[in-house]
Formats: structure tokens, sequence, C-alpha cells
């Protein structure tokens, strides 16, 4: 056994031995390549270095080119997903009119039922489209979503509640697009 754990020994120095041959040989030759490009390195003359500016301009325009084409399709791009958002909107909206059309073509039986349905129709669509009515009667004032229009001294009320909503505000994805116009009590 003495013997064994002998062999591995003397392995295992061997290895290491061998290990330090090879990094020591790794290094002398980097050392070698580092002094051969410094030796065949010289300073490039006045032509070379004008050489390189103009390659760099050149490949400089070359991407502000690229650059300026790509600003100008993702443009249209974002223009003609608009313009397709936009006309899926209207042609929900189309129904709507066309249920317009037919109570106002009926001006003898005109029914407040009717209308409210498609009131109500009309706020679906326009909610399947992102848009949201911003909540105000009773709730606390903020800036961001209400606009004050006019204030009153309430004792029965908390301060900066509204207590009055003239306009409905609304948001389109999460963002307000009118705010609410109301009356905020003191």
């Amino acid at each position: 056994m003495s013997d064994e754990c002998s062999e591995t020994q003397e392995e295992t120095e061997l290895k290491e031995d061998l290990k330090e041959i090879t990094d020591e040989a790794v290094r002398k030759e980097d050392k070698e390549e580092l002094e051969e490009l410094e030796e065949s390195e010289e300073e490039p003359t006045r032509e070379e270095l004008q050489e390189e500016v103009e390659e760099l301009e050149t490949s400089l325009k070359k991407v502000m080119a690229d650059f300026d084409n790509y600003k100008k399709r993702m443009i249209k791009e974002k223009k003609r997903i608009r313009q397709l958002a936009n006309k899926s909107l209207v042609v929900d909206l189309l129904e709507v009119l066309d249920d317009l059309e037919r109570a106002l073509d009926n001006e003898e039986d005109i029914d407040r039922d009717g209308i409210e349905m498609i009131f109500e129709k009309f706020m679906r669509t326009l909610e399947d489209h992102g848009l949201e009515k911003i909540d105000a009667e009773g709730e606390q004032f903020d800036p961001m979503y209400h606009d004050c229009v006019q204030s009153e001294e309430r004792d029965d009320v908390e301060e900066d509640k509204i207590i009055e909503v003239y306009q409905e505000g609304y948001k389109l994805n999460d963002e307000v697009i009118r705010p609410s116009k109301v009356k905020v009590s003191k």
C-alpha cells in the first residue's frame, strides 16, 4: 500500500513539474510574439493614417445612412399600425352608426330604451378598444385625472372630494385623454 501511495505521489509531482514546464514555455512563446510585434510595428505614415480616417468616415456615413433609413421605415410602420388600429375602430363603430341611422329613420317610434341600447353598444365598442371612463363622483380629487372647474364650501363633505361631475373624463389604454371636469368641496 505504501508503494501505491508513493507512486501516486510521484505521479502528482511529475504532473506538477510538467505543468510548470508547459506554463514557462507558453510564457516564453507569448513574450517572443510580443517582442516580434513590437519590432515589426513601425509608426504609420501620414498617408496611412489619412487612408484609415477616410475608411472610418466612409463606414460612419454608411452606418448613419442605414440608421436614417431605419428611422424612416419605423415612422412609416408606426403610421401604418395607427391606420390599421383606426380602421378596426371605425369598422366596429359603423355598426353603432347603422343602429343610430335606423333609429332616426323611424322618427315616429323613437324609443328611449332603443337609444340607450345603442349608447351601451357604443360604449362597449369603445371599451373593447381600450377606452375607460374615469371614476369621479365621490372620489378624492386627483389633478392627474380630474380638472376642477368649480369649488364649493361644504360642511357635510370631506375636503377635496368631488361633489359633481360636469363632463366625464376618459383614459385610453391607461393614458388620460380627457380629464373629468368636476366641482370639488373646500
